[in-house]
C-alpha cells in the first residue's frame, strides 16, 4: 500500500546537507510566495487555543533558552521553553550543528495540542510549499527539529495518553497489557504511568520523546539484552500523513509505514500521535555502577583497567540476557534483570570484583527497573544545555569480537590515550533474535555486540577504519557522519528508497 511520505529525517535529519538545499521551498524572502500576515492569522485562528508562535527572531534564542549546563534539572527546562525553538544542545540550533555557523530556526512554531492542529499546520505547509519539522524536547543530536524558514509542529503540549489496556486485540493477536503512548509524551511520565505494575522498554534520558525520534531511530534501551528494542514493543503507531491525513499503522493495517517507522528516522514518516506499546510482566532488577579505582594521575593504574577491557570482550559474546546497560574504558554501567542473590552469584559479576582495585559506587536491588532508577520520586536524568556536543557512534559486530577480541582489545586499549572518552551500550541478546529485515533499522544492530559512543574524532575515526562496514547506531548518530546513508540503514535502505519513490514530490516535512 502507497502512502504519503514525509520526508524529514531522511533529508534533514541524518544528512550533511540541509532540506533547503535539497529541496525548493519558499523561503520568507521570497514574497512572490511567502504567505501574507493574513494568511499566518487564517491558520492560527484554525489552530486550538490560537498556538501559533512567531519565533523568526533569532536573538530570542540565546534570552529564552536558558538552563545551566550543571543543572541536573537543564533538560526540564529546556522541553517548555522558547514556544519550541529551544535544543537541549545548542550548537544544533544552528546550520548543520556547528557553533559558528548561521542560526538554523524556523520561522514558526504550532503547539500542537490536538490531531487537527498537525492537519492544519501541514495542510497550509503544502499550500505553500513550506518545509515542516517536527519536535518534542529537542534531543536530536544533528538538529533534525530545526529548519530556517521552516514551519515547526512542536509536539510537547500534545494530549498524553499513559493508558494501560489489557488483554488488547491487535492483528489477530492479544496482548497481556499495551500502554498507549501520546506524541508529546516523555519517558518519565510513561514511566511513570506504568509504575511498578509492568515493565515498559524505554530510554534511559527521561525527556526524551516516547513517541518521537528515539523510537523511530530504534530505540536503544538498558533492558533491551532481555525484551528487544523499543521498536520490538510496538503494536501500532497513529499518525498524520503528508496529505494530512491521520491513519493507523501496524502489521497488518499500512505494513510498509509499520516497517518503516520502526528504524527509518525520527520525523521521517508522518507525524506520530499515538504509540502502543506491549508492556511485561514485572521483574527484579538491580543497578550495579563500578569504576576503576585510581585511574587517573598520579596513580594511573592501567593495569586494573587493561583487566577490566579483556574481561569485557572476552564475555560479551556469552554474556547472560539479564545483563545490560552501559560501559566505559573505565567503568560499567549495568542493570541485572533478577534478585542481589542472583546477581552476586553470577559469573560475570564475580569476574568484575575478582578485578581488584575498583570502586563500587552503587550496588542496589528494586522490585523494578522503574523502583531502581529511583521511581516514582527520585527519578533522575542526564544533564544537557551543552554549547556543543560532538557524539558519534559505531556498532562493533557480534562476530568481530568472537573471532578478533584482541583486535577489538587493541582498539579499545589505544583509546585510553586517545581521547578516552567513550559512553556505550551492551547490546545482542533479545536484539538478535529479530529477522535483519523485519524493520527498517540497520541490519547491523542486529547482529552486534557493543554500540561505541564517542566523543573525539580521533576515537570514531578509528572505529571508522577498523570496521568500515559495521554501522553507526541511529540514535547516537554523529551530525557529520560520512556515507550515511549507508551507515545508518545499511541494506535496509534500498528498501526504504523504494518506498520514497512512491511518493513522488511528497517532501513538505
Amino acid at each position: 500500500m502507497a502512502f504519503p511520505l514525509l520526508l524529514l529525517a531522511l533529508l534533514v535529519e541524518i544528512t550533511p546537507i540541509s532540506a533547503k538545499d535539497k529541496f525548493d521551498y519558499c523561503l520568507p524572502s521570497n514574497s512572490s510566495c511567502w504567505p501574507s500576515q493574513a494568511q499566518w492569522n487564517e491558520l492560527k485562528s484554525k489552530i486550538s487555543s490560537g498556538k501559533l508562535h512567531d519565533i523568526s527572531d533569532d536573538s530570542e534564542y540565546d534570552k529564552v533558552c536558558t538552563a545551566s549546563n550543571t543543572d541536573p534539572k537543564a533538560a526540564y527546562t529546556l522541553e517548555d521553553k522558547g514556544e519550541g525553538r529551544c535544543m537541549q544542545y545548542h550548537d544544533c540550533s544552528k546550520e548543520k550543528c556547528d557553533d559558528g555557523a548561521g542560526w538554523n530556526i524556523p520561522e514558526y512554531s504550532v503547539e500542537a495540542s490536538e490531531e487537527n492542529d498537525i492537519i492544519e499546520a501541514i495542510k497550509f505547509a503544502n499550500q505553500h510549499n513550506i518545509q515542516v519539522v517536527v519536535k518534542t524536547t529537542g534531543h536530536n543530536y544533528a538538529g533534525a527539529s530545526m529548519g530556517h524558514g521552516a514551519l515547526l509542529i512542536w509536539m510537547r503540549h500534545f494530549k498524553k495518553y499513559g493508558e494501560i489496556k489489557k488483554a488488547y486485540e491487535k492483528c489477530s493477536e492479544t496482548y497481556d497489557a499495551v500502554l498507549k503512548v501520546g506524541g508529546g509524551q516523555i519517558w518519565e511520565e510513561a514511566y511513570k504511568v506504568v509504575g511498578n505494575d509492568y515493565h515498559v522498554i524505554g530510554g534511559g534520558g527521561l525527556t526524551v520523546s516516547a513517541a518521537g525520534g528515539w523510537l523511530n531511530g530504534g530505540g536503544l534501551s538498558a533492558s533491551a539484552r532481555i525484551y528487544g528494542m523499543g521498536i520490538d514493543q510496538v503494536v501500532e503507531f497513529e499518525v498524520i500523513t503528508a496529505d494530512g491525513s491521520k491513519i493507523t499503522a501496524s502489521k497488518c493495517e499500512n505494513d510498509d509505514l509499520f516497517w518503516a517507522l520502526r528504524g527509518g528516522g525520527g520525523g521521517s514518516f508522518g507525524v506520530t500521535t499515538s504509540v502502543h506499546y506491549k508492556l511485561h510482566a514485572t521483574k527484579p532488577f538491580c543497578e550495579i555502577y563500578f569504576v576503576v579505582s585510581d585511574f587517573f594521575e598520579p596513580t594511573y593504574d592501567t593495569k586494573t583497567l587493561f583487566k577490566w577491557i579483556d574481561l569485557l570482550v572476552d564475555s560479551a559474546p556469552t554474556i547472560d540476557p539479564k545483563w545490560g546497560g552501559y560501559w566505559t574504558l573505565n567503568s560499567g554501567i549495568f542493570y541485572y534483570q533478577g534478585s542481589e542473590a542472583e546477581v552476586k552469584n553470577d559469573d560475570f559479576y564475580k569476574k568484575v570484583e575478582a578485578l581488584g582495585n575498583i570502586h563500587l559506587v552503587t550496588f542496589k536491588c528494586a522490585k523494578s527497573y522503574f523502583a531502581v532508577r529511583g521511581g516514582p520520586d527520585n527519578l533522575s536524568t542526564d544533564q544537557t544545555s551543552q554549547d556543543e556536543f560532538n557524539i558519534a557512534s559505531r556498532l562493533v559486530p557480534m562476530d568481530f569480537v568472537k573471532n578478533s577480541p584482541d583486535k577489538m582489545k587493541e582498539i579499545l586499549k589505544w583509546m585510553i590515550p586517545n581521547g578516552f572518552y567513550t559512553f556505550n551500550y551492551i547490546i545482542g541478546g533479545k536484539m538478535m533474535d529479530v529477522a535483519t529485515d523485519a524493520t527498517a533499522v540497520h541490519p547491523a544492530m542486529r547482529q552486534s555486540v557493543f554500540q561505541i559512543e564517542t566523543f573525539d574524532e580521533r576515537l570514531i575515526q578509528k572505529l571508522r577504519d577498523e570496521l568500515p562496514e559495521s554501522g553507526a547506531g541511529f540514535n547516537h548518530a554523529a551530525k557529520n557522519e560520512p556515507d550515511w546513508e549507508n551507515q545508518f540503514w545499511g541494506s535496509n535502505r534500498r528498501t526504504a528508497g523504494d518506498l520514497e519513490k512512491e511518493v513522488g514530490s511528497r517532501k513538505q516535512i
